[in-house]
């Protein structure tokens, strides 16, 4: 006698067919989280070298709100793996939090623009979230990871 009981009726796996776009999407979640991880150890060596440059009391304060910025990089790229790998299982609360981080991102770049001295490369972080939002609001998608 075995102390492990096996399923007398295990349901046959069902196949389930390929959706291009649904492999767009997680493409596009995981670069999303590589890009903001390169940026978290960007912005962690740089708040080093403000630290170093600036001095005192003022090097210390820019130090710690770059670094703040470097932390929030980092989360967002964990939260974007997490969310392509959901999407990947077609697990229906990747929908939502897909659509929640490309917000974040959007507002992120919008906060990047006022603070800092606008150049083009900000219109990246909002083409990455427009085309995210694009794939996720197609019907096969929203079908794929039970949305409809």
């Amino acid at each position: 006698m075995n102390a492990v009981s096996t399923a007398a009726h295990a349901l046959p796996a069902t196949p389930i067919a390929r959706i291009p776009l649904l492999g767009a999407l997680r493409g596009l979640l995981v670069s999303q989280a590589v890009l903001t991880l390169g940026l978290a150890i960007f912005l962690s060596l740089v708040a080093a070298g403000l630290r170093d440059a600036l001095g005192g009391d003022a090097g210390r304060a820019a130090e710690t709100s770059v670094r703040f910025a470097a932390g929030a990089a980092f989360l967002f790229a964990v939260f974007a793996a997490i969310a392509a790998r959901g999407a990947r299982r077609r697990r229906r609360w990747s929908w939502t939090m897909a659509a929640v981080l490309q917000l974040v991102l959007a507002i992120g770049t919008s906060v990047a623009v006022m603070l800092v001295e606008w150049h083009p490369i900000y219109l990246f972080g909002f083409a990455l979230a427009g085309i995210t939002m694009v794939v996720l609001s197609t019907g096969v998608v929203r079908r794929a990871l039970h949305q409809v």
